[in-house]
């Protein structure tokens, strides 16, 4: 019997294969499972006869729900309006200046992203899972809730690929990428949505009345995923004729994850941290040595560079606009660039009573105190992200600020900020990257944790579905069926969690389409959704394709401080980040869709087609 040669040796280990929680449930059964041999050592007959095994086997194709952070950090954030990528520390920096220059195309398409090959991966292992498991003597009470598992992961990927291109391939053999050619033609959107959404509800029979383990794979999770689709299945990009009857099938599936009885955490500052909050994350998971982002963890590419890490990605200043002030209103006008005059908001002063979600979401000048766990620099300090605004020649002593050492760890103080660029200057730290807005986000970072470690055990945890999504999707599919009272019902569920309520938005028209979706960005960000939410809206002019804006000059004035103030006055300039990658006009609807690698064309003897647009 051959052996399980398509297993990656590495990611078959199962510690790192099992979602949050999971393991725990197999081996309390299974007390003879550490003396079982390792997957790759074993013959299919020994896997797929093994429930044990054969559930480690299905968590092996967990790993092919795209994570958040892919490609790179932040998803596809920084191919969009909310945030901005520093191009000397993103692995994938030149994918995303081809995207937002306008080039991308089949032959760099790859520089982005490459989930076609990824995820077609790990479709072979679930077909390859279907076929051995067929006629298997293995109890249908444990194998039927695996087969559940498997249906809605190719599902999932399946909904991954047809967001990314359009229609795909619909593959459910298990031949191998490496054979020789894919001659498989392209299904259409149409056929592959209706293809996900049968998986769906296979696997929601199938794991009807099985008990909900955080971080593992449940009927509910089937039902969102479906309800999720459905929803793009409307949407403008795919429902060009706006087909009434596919908002009101999203809405009876999203009606129907409403109706399962989850409810918003009431600590939005926790949602992301482990344990999984299992009353509002209906799929998740925690993040794990096994399941960590890629090399040193969120830290290291969330940090401020003045925390001596690499800040991959940053908020825009259009992203810190989408925050309310307390009082409902906006700080700036649909320009971005006026003041709103009904706001009393105070361009010197702009991180004064706003939505709470700001203080949990963002890090700004003057931000703080937290905690450096970063050897000898370990420190409790705010972001100084300022220069001296009364600066001796050279920035030379004497200093001004009457804080001459830090009082945590005796480190000298300056009258400009340890996250400056002076500090950088003056050799005083290693990173200040060239590409700043002056904030950065604050979301999954974990402030308990060191700057960058392959061992902590860090805190995050992963949303993939949560019900705070669902509230939000319904309310676009009432605005689409024209009941906009019921759709401000549900935005401000969203906006009345304990720990957030702001006042209930009361707008109508196209600033309600407005609030929407500026509430759908500030509660969904770094969850992967808003580039595709803008593509499957088809609003990428005025989005995508606009300058980044963000903090051009903060400064400090220390006159007047006292010992003991840890902030003097700051000043602030907003405008365009010069350094920042320049965004071309948007392309056209072509572009709503990624190119194909041309490879894969190539390998299907051209039975694949090519999307439209893409030479």
């Amino acid at each position: 019997m051959r052996s399980l040669n398509f297993l990656n040796k590495k990611a078959a280990r199962i510690f790192i294969l099992v979602f949050a929680g999971s393991i725990v449930a197999v081996t309390s059964c299974n007390k003879d499972f550490l003396d079982k041999k390792p997957l790759d050592a074993l013959t299919d007959e020994a896997v797929f006869s093994d429930a044990v095994f054969l559930q480690s086997y299905v968590y092996n194709v967990y790993n092919g729900m795209k994570p958040i952070w892919y490609p790179g950090t932040g998803g596809f954030e920084a191919l969009t309006d909310v945030a901005v990528s520093q191009p000397e520390t993103h692995d994938r920096s030149a994918g995303i200046r081809q995207y937002l220059e306008g080039t991308i195309s089949p032959d760099n398409v790859i520089d982005l992203t490459q989930i076609w090959k990824e995820e077609y991966g790990y479709i072979r292992k679930a077909n390859v899972f279907f076929e051995k498991t067929e006629g298997s003597t293995i109890d249908p009470a444990v194998l039927d809730p695996l087969r559940g598992e498997m249906h809605f992961l190719r599902a999932w990927m399946y909904a991954e690929l047809v967001k990314t291109f359009g229609g795909v391939p619909i593959i459910t053999s298990s031949f191998k990428l490496d054979d020789g050619n894919f001659d498989v033609p392209r299904n259409t959107y149409e056929e592959c949505s209706q293809f996900i959404l049968d998986e769906c509800e296979l696997a929601a029979d199938l794991l009807e009345g099985q008990t909900v383990i955080p971080g593992k794979i449940s009927r509910a999770a089937a039902l969102a995923l479906k309800a999720r689709v459905l929803l793009y299945m409307a949407s403008p990009l795919n429902n060009p004729s706006n087909d009434i009857t596919k908002w009101q099938a999203a809405e009876t599936a999203t009606k129907a994850v409403i109706d399962l009885n989850y409810t918003l955490h009431p600590t939005h500052d926790d949602l992301f941290t482990r344990p999984l909050k299992a009353d509002e994350i209906i799929l998740g998971k925690s993040h794990t040595a096994g399941t960590r982002i890629p090399d040193w963890g969120f830290n290291y590419d969330y940090w401020p560079s003045g925390f001596d890490a690499r800040q991959r990605i940053m908020p825009t200043q259009t992203f810190v606009n989408m925050f309310q002030l307390t009082n409902g209103e906006y700080p700036y006008l649909a320009d971005g660039v006026t003041v709103n005059p009904a706001s009393g908001y105070d361009p010197q002063n702009p991180n004064k009573d706003r939505d709470p979600r700001y203080y949990s979401d963002v890090i700004y000048p003057g931000a703080g105190p937290f905690t450096i766990s970063d050897g000898a620099k370990s420190t409790t300090r705010t972001y100084e992200y300022w220069e001296d605004a009364n600066p001796n020649p050279d920035n030379a002593e004497p200093f001004v600020n009457p804080n001459k050492v830090d009082p945590k760890n005796g480190q000298a103080l300056y009258d400009y900020g340890r996250d400056s660029k002076t500090y950088w200057v003056k050799g005083k730290t290693p990173f200040h990257w060239r590409v700043q807005t002056g904030y950065t986000f604050r979301r999954l970072l974990d402030f308990t944790g060191p700057r960058a470690s392959f061992d902590h055990d860090y805190k995050q945890a992963i949303t993939f579905l949560r019900i705070a999504e669902f509230y939000l999707n319904y309310a676009e599919i009432q605005i689409a069926l024209g009941n906009e009272a019921l759709a401000r019902e549900y935005i401000n569920k969203i906006r009345k969690r304990p720990s957030v309520n702001m006042p209930d938005i009361t707008s109508s028209g196209e600033d309600l389409v407005r609030d929407y979706r500026n509430e759908r960005a500030i509660e969904l960000h770094l969850e992967d959704h808003r580039f595709f939410d803008l593509m499957r809206w088809k609003a990428a002019p005025g989005n995508i394709d606009i300058p980044v804006r963000g903090l051009t000059s903060v400064k400090m004035d220390w006159t007047g401080a006292q010992p003991g103030d840890l902030l003097g006055k700051l000043s602030f300039e907003f405008g365009t980040i010069e350094a920042a990658e320049v965004r071309s006009p948007w392309k056209g609807d072509y572009y709503y869709l990624l190119p194909i690698p041309r490879e894969e064309i190539k390998r299907s003897n051209n039975a694949i087609v090519q999307n439209p647009g893409y030479q």
